[in-house]
């Protein structure tokens, strides 16, 4: 709730009273889950944006009382005549430090336990060099997994003048790889957070995961930060360069550079989920080869279920791998199994989106008040990146793209497609990976819905010009049908032979999320009128996938369009 809050720019309860016991308390654990950008000098004065958890930055406080009725707004004049006087800075941490004031982390033993589990883990990390530790404690998901998923693919793509003998070789190459893989040792990290992940105190664990959330968040955020300046400034120089007319070579010179510093870039990012990413390939090996590990404390077969236990308590587990680009079939399939056994006959949803870098998928528990309207129990969210996103740019490529919308829309009862206004030249492209994408579907009898989203128009009352934007949306999936029907030797006409669809309803127009310029900018009534709508559309999209067939959660690889769990491999392997 706080993180909304937050998120909307609303004030944040800073000190709480206890119902109970009248003792105020200090939500400093809260604090720390929160994260904002600020801008900041370094020590060369260059201004910098770093991103940190609210309660470590060094800001003014400025205290309101108010006496009566006020007509102006606060941020209009009291505080910047507040921040012109004063040149003092206050960090919200220190609030803890008062003695007449509970903080929250304190007072609940599960807490502080989860807390000094994860400190242990973080002692490992001392010391090291951010660009290399994922090499050093998660071996298992470095170049073998990417050599091998490289093989696969090849595997799967045949060339037409491919002989027997080539795809026997690639099937020993993958063998082999395996095997290297089995070989790795496991870290002490890693085994540290297996020996958590086993104990029996579920309320302990939930807290451990979080505070090792924040604490390696913590651990890489100046790191990241220095990158991304370095990043930017070689990012800037090319474009100088560009407008300057440089010499081919000197330009060469300084993209090498530029590339070197986006690999510097992938290589420091270090989460839970790269964590989750080393016990899967962990498992992925040893299910391969049919052995055990000697250096794994515990059976590997019970791996599967440290993954669904954390998708059960609300916690996101890595789907696509972004930097292999590849779906690690054999574990994802293995947790999915072990959710079925733990949820059972439960109903789910699966509803797909975007995030930065890969895929994530997200079981989001409904309300009780809410399982009576939408006849559901879960919520599946689908996080993937976006097709022919920016920040992928040198990696993307239109084949990758194909993949993961292939594979996306396979899984989910409905797609959610995103765009950022209405790009012409953006959307030609994406338009044609979409209605290729739901063609394949097709061929397989799968009959998934979709929703278009268009973020950030600026006249949302425009009644004409939105229908005007549908016309040319409706001509322009036509036009992509009948271009993609030839490639995919598939007979269809307009969009709505390849999948239901109605451009009425089907498509929707965001306005910005701000009334205003931020950070003082308030929360737009339309953006939430608009975000109900299209709540209210996902309702009734599941709704009249419930009235076509009952699923529960055992058909979870499709949920509500009736495919097995079985053909998680077929999908990916369809793109």
């Amino acid at each position: 709730m706080v993180t909304k809050l937050s998120q909307c720019q609303y004030a944040l309860p800073l000190l709480v009273p206890d119902p109970f016991t009248q003792q105020t308390e200090f939500p400093l654990l809260t604090f720390r889950q929160i994260s904002k950008s600020w801008k900041m000098r370094n020590k060369n004065n260059e201004i910098i944006s770093q991103t940190q958890p609210i309660y470590k930055a060094e800001t003014p406080m400025v205290f309101f009382f108010r006496f009566g009725s006020v007509s102006s707004s606060k941020s209009q004049r009291a505080i910047n005549d507040c921040l012109s006087e004063s040149s003092s800075t206050f960090r919200l941490e220190d609030v803890s430090k008062h003695s007449d004031i509970r903080v929250d982390e304190e007072v609940d033993e599960d807490c502080r336990r989860g807390r000094e589990a994860a400190q242990q883990m973080m002692c490992l990390l001392e010391k090291k060099d951010l660009r290399g530790i994922k090499e050093s404690f998660l071996p298992h998901q470095g170049k073998l997994w990417h050599q091998w998923s490289q093989k696969n693919k090849e595997l799967h793509r045949p060339q037409a003048d491919e002989i027997e003998m080539d795809i026997s070789r690639k099937q020993t190459d993958l063998k082999t790889i395996r095997e290297q893989q089995h070989a790795s040792d496991i870290s002490e990290f890693v085994k540290l957070f297996i020996k958590e992940m086993n104990t029996d105190a579920e309320h302990e664990k939930m807290f451990f995961i979080k505070w090792l959330t924040i604490l390696l968040d913590e651990y890489i955020s100046a790191d990241l930060s220095a990158l991304h300046h370095k990043y930017n400034e070689k990012w800037s120089t090319v474009l100088t360069m560009n407008d300057n007319k440089n010499t081919s070579e000197q330009l060469t010179t300084v993209q090498i550079d530029l590339d070197r510093v986006s690999k510097e870039l992938q290589a420091a990012a270090f989460g839970l989920e790269h964590i989750m990413r080393e016990i899967g390939q962990i498992y992925e090996s040893c299910s391969s080869v049919r052995k055990i590990k000697k250096d794994l404390q515990v059976h590997f077969s019970s791996l599967p279920s440290l993954a669904a236990e954390m998708m059960i308590s609300g916690f996101p587990l890595e789907l696509m791998d972004g930097d292999a680009a590849h779906v690690p079939v054999i574990w994802i399939s293995a947790v999915l199994d072990e959710l079925i056994q733990k949820l059972g006959d439960q109903r789910v949803f699966v509803l797909a989106g975007r995030c930065t870098r890969g895929a994530f998928m997200q079981l989001v528990r409904v309300s009780e008040e809410m399982k009576t309207q939408m006849k559901i129990d879960y919520i599946l969210v689908i996080d993937t990146e976006g097709l022919r996103a920016l920040e992928l740019a040198g990696r993307s490529t239109r084949h990758h793209d194909n993949e993961l919308a292939t594979f996306v829309v396979g899984l989910a009862n409905l797609t959610l497609i995103n765009f950022f206004r209405e790009n012409p030249a953006e959307m030609q492209d994406i338009l044609q990976i979409v209605v290729q994408a739901f063609m394949r579907m097709k061929k397989v009898r799968l009959n998934p819905s979709c929703v278009f989203v268009h973020q950030n128009v600026s006249d949302i009352t425009a009644g004409e010009k939105n229908m005007e934007g549908r016309r040319r949306l409706q001509m322009k999936l036509d036009e992509m049908t009948k271009v993609t029907a030839k490639e995919e030797e598939c007979d269809a006409e307009c969009f709505s032979d390849v999948t239901e669809f109605d451009i009425q309803n089907d498509v929707k127009y965001f306005t910005q999320l701000w009334e205003g310029r931020p950070p003082m900018a308030p929360p737009n009534p339309n953006y939430c009128e608009s975000i109900q709508e299209l709540k209210e559309t996902i309702m009734a999209f599941q709704h009249q996938l419930l009235f076509l067939v009952r699923s529960s959660v055992r058909n979870l690889k499709s949920p509500l369009s009736g495919v097995s769990t079985r053909r998680l491999p077929e999908i990916w392997q369809m793109k």
